[in-house]
């Protein structure tokens, strides 16, 4: 069920990298309680990490965080070899910001895409 007001939302984080810390753009995801990051693999993949992590958005100054974010989950990205995807459904709650990091770097060739989707 849609939050009111809000509808559905969609959004492409990570394009088919394999970089170690490559990060995307945060998603400001205040009133959505239902989000779920899909993470799909291209290629072969051997390691490799994918974290999801969020941060406070101050709306009073549109401005993103800065610092270090805190750490909801990780996605061993070997599990996403050869097209496979994961679906991460994060439990509902009162998210800010979301975003999805490589932090450990993809090996094997392939490479990992992430996508949000929040209601």
């Amino acid at each position: 069920m849609a939050t009111p007001g809000l509808g559905l939302l969609r959004v492409p984080l990570l394009a088919a990298e394999s970089a170690d810390e490559t990060t995307s753009t945060p998603v400001n995801v205040l009133g959505y309680k239902n989000l779920t990051i899909y993470v799909t693999g291209t290629g072969t993949i051997a390691s490799g990490v994918i974290t999801i992590e969020e941060a406070d958005f101050n709306p009073s100054t549109e401005s993103d965080y800065s610092g270090t974010w805190s750490v909801i989950t990780t996605v061993t990205a070997s599990g996403v070899t050869g097209g496979a995807q994961q679906a991460i459904h994060l439990t509902p709650s009162a998210y800010s910001q979301v975003r999805t990091r490589i932090s450990t770097a993809i090996g094997g060739g392939g490479s990992v895409s992430t996508t949000l989707v929040a209601v």
